[in-house]
């Protein structure tokens, strides 16, 4: 098994926890940690964040499909911004 060591500062409370814990199920402190953080990882993902946080609803599909059916209206606009960039950065 390839491993890597990863060094983590503590408050002196959770440490006395992870001790309690090695003492009373007789695991090692690192099997404690790396037992808690491979139970606790589904509940992390499930809370932290899987899926992308927004703030608004998304479009109803036939909105959505409506609005990128139609062609940009700022073509022009883009084309003059990239045309006025420095060359040596487009050559």
């Amino acid at each position: 098994m390839k491993s890597m060591t990863f060094p983590v500062a503590l408050p002196e409370d959770f440490l006395r926890e992870l001790r309690e814990a090695a003492r009373r199920t007789n695991l090692s402190m690192a099997d404690v940690l790396r037992q808690s953080t491979k139970l606790g990882l589904p509940r992390l993902m499930e809370q932290m964040g899987v899926l992308p946080v927004t703030n608004v609803n998304p479009l109803p599909e036939k909105v959505a499909r409506k609005l990128y059916r139609q062609t940009d209206d700022d073509v022009e606009a883009v084309e003059l911004f990239m045309a006025a960039q420095s060359k040596s950065i487009q050559e």
